[in-house]
C-alpha cells in the first residue's frame, strides 16, 4: 500500500507535460536528466530510510529539522515543508477544478464554482485519518493517472499525420531548457511525505522496495510518455502543455479528464490529511490527538481541523490567478531542498563517521546538486511567474486558464 501511496503522490499530472519538456531540452539533455533524477532521488529517499530507523520516534519532516538543527530550523524547514503540501493539495484543487471547466466548456459556468467540487470531495474523504485508510484512495488514484497516459498516447500517432514533426539531439534555448528541467526534476520530488509513510507501515523495512518499485514504475512510465510524444509530435504547433490539450474536443478528451479528476482526489486528500493533523497538532489544546481514537469529540474535532486546511486550499486556489506558476517557485525552493540536498546533509551529519569514501562522494554530490537546482529552479519559478502575470485572470475570476 506505500508503494501505491508513493506512486500516486509522485507520478501526477506533470507526466503529461513531460514531452513538450523535451521538445526544450533535446534528446541527450532530456534523457540523462530523467535517468539522473530518478538514480538521485532513489538514493536520497534511501537516506531518509536509514534516518528513520535511527530515530524512529521522529514521524514527519518538521521534526527531524528540530532534531539536527533546533527550534530555528524546525521553524523554518516545517514551515517550507508545509507550505509545499499545501501548495500541492491546492494545485490539485486547482486541476480539478479546470478539468470540470474542460468537460462543460459550452456552459458557461464561472471556473471558482468548480472549485466547490473538489473542495467537498476532499473534505469528505479527507475523514479517512490514517494514510493507511487514504491508500485504498491512492490505488484509484495510481491507476488513474496510468489510464490518461495509454489513452492519450493512443491518440497522437493519429494526431501526427501532416504535422511535420522533427526531434533534435539537444535545446537551443537556455530559458526554455531551465524550466523544461524544473518539470522533469520536480516529477520525482515527493520525499516530504516520506517520514509520515514510515511512521505507519508495520513494517519499516521494507520501505525500500516500496521506493524502488515506485521509482522504477514512474520512471517508466515518464520515459515512455516523453520519448512516445516526442517523436510523434516534437517541434509542431499540435503539442501542448500538457499534452492532453493537444488532443481534440471529443468524448476522449472528456473521459481523460474525468479520470484525471479522480486521480488527484488522492494526492489532495493524502497533502490535506497530513496538514489537518499538523494544524490539529498545534492548535488543538483539548483531548487525544492520534487517528487511532475514533471517539466521536476526534472525529468531530478532526473533521473541524480538516474544513479549515481545505477551506484555506480552495480560498488560495480561487484567489490566485497564477497558482500554477507559484507553486512551481514553492517547489524549487523545497523540492530540491527536501528531496535531494537535505536527506544528505543530515544523513553525513548522523553517519559520518560509519559512511565509506564513495558513499561520501555521492552525498556531496546530491547536496551540490540539490542546491544548484535551488538556484536554477527559483531563476526558473520568477521567470514563469513574470510570465503568467497579466494572462491567468483575475482573483475569483470566471476566465481562469491553465
Amino acid at each position: 500500500m506505500t508503494t501505491f501511496l508513493m506512486i500516486s503522490y509522485l507520478i501526477g499530472v506533470g507526466v503529461l507535460s513531460l514531452p513538450s519538456a523535451f521538445v526544450s531540452l533535446g534528446w541527450v539533455p532530456g534523457v540523462l536528466l530523467l535517468t539522473g533524477i530518478v538514480f538521485i532521488t532513489t538514493v536520497t529517499g534511501l537516506y531518509m530510510w536509514k534516518l528513520h530507523l535511527k530515530y524512529p520516534h521522529i514521524r514527519n519532516y518538521a521534526a527531524m529539522y528540530y532534531h539536527f538543527f533546533g527550534r530555528v530550523g524546525q521553524v523554518i524547514g516545517g514551515t517550507l515543508t508545509y507550505l509545499m503540501f499545501f501548495g500541492i493539495m491546492t494545485a490539485d484543487f486547482l486541476t480539478a477544478a479546470l478539468s470540470w471547466k474542460s468537460l462543460f466548456q459550452g456552459h458557461h459556468v464561472c471556473v471558482t464554482v468548480w472549485f466547490v467540487i473538489p473542495f467537498f470531495v476532499a473534505l469528505v474523504i479527507g475523514q479517512l485519518r490514517s494514510l493507511h485508510g487514504i491508500s485504498w484512495v491512492a490505488f484509484v488514484g495510481a491507476l488513474c493517472i496510468f489510464l490518461p497516459i495509454v489513452m492519450t498516447c493512443s491518440k497522437v500517432p493519429e494526431l501526427s499525420k501532416g504535422a511535420h514533426a522533427y526531434t533534435t539531439i539537444a535545446g537551443n534555448s537556455f530559458v526554455n531548457g531551465v524550466v523544461a528541467m524544473t518539470d522533469i526534476v520536480f516529477a520525482f520530488a515527493g520525499h516530504l511525505i516520506f517520514y509520515e509513510f514510515m511512521a505507519e507501515m508495520k513494517n519499516v523495512h521494507d520501505f525500500p522496495k516500496a521506493l524502488l518499485v515506485s521509482q522504477m514504475v514512474g520512471y517508466v512510465f515518464c520515459m515512455f510518455t516523453a520519448a512516445f510524444v516526442y517523436v510523434y509530435l516534437g517541434n509542431t504547433p499540435i503539442l501542448k502543455s500538457p499534452v492532453t490539450l493537444s488532443l481534440p474536443h471529443d468524448t476522449l478528451r472528456d473521459a481523460i479528464n474525468v479520470i484525471l479528476i479522480i486521480h488527484v482526489t488522492a494526492p489532495s486528500v493524502m497533502g490535506g490529511n497530513v496538514l489537518t493533523r499538523a494544524v490539529q497538532r498545534w492548535l488543538q489544546c483539548w483531548g487525544r490527538r492520534r487517528f487511532e481514537d475514533t471517539s466521536l469529540p476526534q472525529r468531530v474535532s478532526f473533521f473541524f481541523w480538516s474544513l479549515l486546511v481545505y477551506g484555506a486550499g480552495f480560498l488560495v486556489a480561487s484567489a490566485i490567478p497564477f497558482f500554477n506558476e507559484l507553486i512551481g517557485l514553492l517547489a524549487a525552493l523545497v523540492g530540491s531542498s527536501n528531496s535531494v540536498g537535505m536527506p544528505a546533509i543530515m544523513y553525513l551529519i548522523r553517519f559520518h563517521k560509519r559512511t565509506s569514501w564513495w558513499n561520501w562522494i555521492l552525498a556531496l554530490s546530491c547536496i551540490c546538486i540539490g542546491y544548484a537546482l535551488l538556484g536554477i529552479g527559483s531563476y526558473a519559478g520568477v521567470y514563469t511567474i513574470i510570465q503568467a502575470v497579466g494572462d491567468h485572470g483575475t482573483p475569483f475570476s470566471c476566465d481562469r486558464v491553465i
